[in-house]
């Protein structure tokens, strides 16, 4: 049997007509009048001879001309810096309920909305003119804070006016005065070893140092760079980033070795030989098995110290330092067997295995031994990005 559709959803429909009716009278009682104008506009373009919308639209559209008008007589009259742009949200805001309004014939059979565009477009005038004046005074102090809150106001401006005079072009100029660059220097080595044998390593660590410190950047007046780039393009460092490996030292294998012998006898039954006269009784006779398990474990542990620098060029002075150790360590453990394998037990056979395995070279303990100071060294360093 085929189902018959539910029409039970129609016997709600005059109660949500009537809760839609009263929604903007509820706003208008609240004093939310502003809220209200709109849900009339919305009700009348549905049923335009809405008596409670057509009676309260014009009512609530003054109360919100007579609060945003002396909001924006206010602001003006106020010392305040940035006025007329208080001022301008307040004329938006009517120019919003204007539209609205406008929008719909049977509201502007009860109300005649004003137009508050010309009011919009010289408040937005007056505040980029007074936005653009404060970054250019700004500018005028020389040094990168004042820069940094120079391109604010030129941001500003440009959001209110685009292509305002030429806020745009001193809007770079201000971001250019208001940048710092960290250098990050290439990894300074002093060990005993060649080198060549640790140079891939140590950019390695520097490159991974680098992206670290770029990751956390949540400032966008710091650019972060390695040196070689500071250098080509003939840059000045406002802050450099030292690293250091001193007294980098790798141990000799140091090598361990071990043997347990394993001895199993076990009884064997020889069944009796019943052919033979007198019959003969079954035999036991006892058998041992030998061999031996020998371990071996190889092991290379690293020292030296890890030396970071955060110099402020401008005072040659060290802002942090911190030392961290290069330590690090492998091994390498495997097991063979001699002798007869009937002595091994099922534990013991899980015991066999493992290659010998050649140990890392210097430059793979180098980088094994630095990794681990990565995240250190970015949270010590990350925390000055707002003293930059």
């Amino acid at each position: 049997m085929k189902n018959k559709p539910d029409c039970r959803w129609w016997l709600l429909a005059p109660f949500l007509f009537a809760l839609s009716c009263k929604s903007g009278e509820k706003l208008y009682n609240k004093g939310r009048y502003d809220e209200a104008v709109i849900a009339f506009a919305k009700k009348l373009r549905k049923s335009p001879t809405s008596s409670t919308s057509l009676a309260l639209l014009p009512q609530a559209y003054a109360q919100s001309v007579q609060l945003h008008e002396k909001n924006a007589t206010a602001a003006l009259s106020s010392n305040g810096h940035l006025k007329f742009e208080a001022a301008l949200q307040e004329y938006q805001v009517l120019q919003n309920l204007y539209n609205n309004i406008e929008a719909c014939p049977a509201c502007l059979a009860v109300v005649k909305p004003k137009d508050y565009r010309n009011a919009i477009n010289a408040s937005k005038d007056t505040a980029a003119a007074t936005r653009y004046d404060q970054g250019m005074a700004l500018l005028r102090n020389g040094d990168k804070f004042s820069a940094r809150k120079a391109y604010a106001n030129f941001q500003a401006a440009l959001a209110l006016v685009p292509d305002y005079r030429n806020a745009n072009e001193m809007r770079e100029q201000a971001y250019q005065m208001g940048m710092s660059i960290v250098e990050v220097r290439n990894v300074a080595l002093v060990s005993q070893y060649d080198q060549r044998a640790l140079e891939p390593g140590a950019a390695v660590f520097r490159d991974n140092v680098l992206n670290n410190l770029r990751a956390k950047n949540n400032n966008n007046f710091v650019q972060i760079l390695p040196e070689s780039e500071v250098v080509k393009n003939k840059l000045r460092a406002d802050y450099v980033v030292d690293i250091r490996v001193e007294d980098f030292i790798v141990s000799k294998p140091n090598i361990q070795r071990n043997f347990r012998e394993l001895v199993k006898t076990v009884e064997i039954v020889e069944p009796a030989d019943t052919t033979k006269r007198p019959r003969q009784t079954e035999k036991i006779r006892k058998e041992t098995y030998k061999g031996v398990l020998y371990f071996t474990t190889v092991s290379v542990v690293t020292g030296g110290n890890i030396v970071c620098y955060l110099i402020d060029t401008a005072t040659d002075d060290d802002m942090e330092k911190i030392v961290l150790p290069a330590d690090a360590g492998w091994s390498n453990s495997f097991c063979y067997f001699k002798g007869d394998e009937r002595v091994l037990s099922p534990e013991d056979r899980k015991l066999i295995g493992g290659q010998d395995l050649p140990s890392p070279s210097v430059g793979e303990l180098f980088q094994a031994s630095v990794a681990k100071s990565y995240g250190e060294i970015t949270n010590i360093f990350t925390k000055n990005y707002s003293r930059y």
